[in-house]
């Protein structure tokens, strides 16, 4: 007789009954928003309302160990942006603070209900919040490339943002309030011009955007925003390693377009020297670490012998003016105290110097 055998839930392994019974429901964790710049950010009660777009976010896990996995969701509107804003977890925060963190940048653009989503097993957290242009402002706007106009006024431009490469990309005009625009300057580190048409530039970091302003102008001069540098531009184009005559006066602009001033150029095998205007010294004396140097109508250090306003004057090899005894030429020649040639008298060590100024 053939004996069949019933299996039931009393025949399963305790182990396989574990499993039906309690499936994997992970360990409660909590998540929390932390900030680099916190002037993007809008509390209420100790609750986030909002957040400025063109900003990265740190989302801290709270009371999960590192070895449990997360899966996460970072979804604006309802659509998933995860990839589109470099969702990334990380072990250190933007300031440096060791943990579990989820990194993402909302780019600008972006605005909305954004919703971060973190999956541990079954246990799900989720942070959420506003993306807005202007925290403080209801109907302010923002963007990656900022126009700024006259009397503190400014415009954004229509970008496109590229997670690929990290870009964001807009058309420069051709004309700003009925002008020509030979280029816009954007002066964040080193002042750059750009042309009208297509521009693509990576992201700073959080909070960062390029401004730019219009150059409408054939020629002129360029101040660095916050610093002393001066730029000069012909046709949209920054004057780099060369000169430029402005109003009589010489400049000389550097390999970044930055003009000289306060300080020396060698070139063509001579020296010139710079005010504190940036304009070449001329058929005038300077002074520079001690010493007395003289600068001839063409810009140019001179050396040797020079006449000025009646009297002659020594300049040794390195330009510095001399005083004492000087032989040239086979002849000794004595200068006072100011530089000038003694002649047709005594030296103070007791020697007669003819009207050559040579010693006899």
């Amino acid at each position: 007789m053939k004996v069949s055998k019933k299996i039931t839930l009393f025949g399963l392994s305790l182990a396989g009954l574990a499993l039906l019974a309690f499936p994997h429901s992970g360990q409660a964790f909590e998540l929390k928003e932390e900030w680099v710049i916190k002037g993007d950010v809008w509390y209420q009660d100790g609750k986030i309302l909002r957040f400025n777009n063109g900003n990265e976010v740190d989302i801290k896990v709270l009371d999960l160990p590192k070895t449990e996995k997360i899966e996460w969701t970072v979804s604006l509107n309802g659509q998933d942006q995860t990839v589109n804003f470099l969702g990334k977890e990380k072990d250190k925060s933007m300031v440096g603070t060791e943990g579990r963190y989820l990194n993402f940048y909302v780019p600008y653009g972006y605005r909305g209900d954004i919703k971060v989503e973190a999956k541990s097993g079954n246990e799900v957290k989720t942070w959420s919040t506003k993306v807005v242009d202007d925290v403080y402002n209801d109907s302010g706007k923002s963007g990656y490339y900022r126009i700024d106009e006259s009397n503190d006024q400014h415009t954004y431009l229509d970008a496109k943002w590229d997670y690929k490469t990290k870009t964001y990309t807009a058309t420069l005009p051709e004309t700003f309030n009925g002008q020509k625009v030979f280029a816009w300057a954007d002066d964040y580190e080193e002042l750059k011009l750009e042309k009208p048409g297509v521009i693509s530039h990576s992201y700073r970091g959080a909070g960062a955007f390029k401004i730019l302003y219009p150059i409408v102008k054939a020629e002129s001069w360029l101040k660095k925003n916050y610093s002393e540098s001066w730029y000069y531009q012909k046709q949209g184009q920054l004057v780099k390693n060369a000169w430029v005559k402005d109003k009589g006066n010489w400049y000389f602009m550097n390999d970044k377009g930055v003009m000289f001033n306060q300080t020396w150029l060698y070139q063509g095998g001579n020296w010139y020297a710079f005010k504190s205007s940036g304009a070449m010294i001329s058929a005038d004396w300077l002074y520079d670490n001690g010493s007395w140097y003289y600068l001839k109508d063409s810009g140019s250090m001179a050396t040797g012998w020079i006449k000025d306003s009646g009297s002659w004057y020594y300049l040794n090899n390195s330009g510095a003016m001399t005083t004492g005894w000087v032989k040239d030429g086979g002849q000794w020649y004595y200068l006072d105290s100011t530089g000038k040639m003694l002649h047709n008298t005594y030296t103070p060590d007791g020697y007669y110097v003819d009207a050559s100024g040579a010693w006899k």
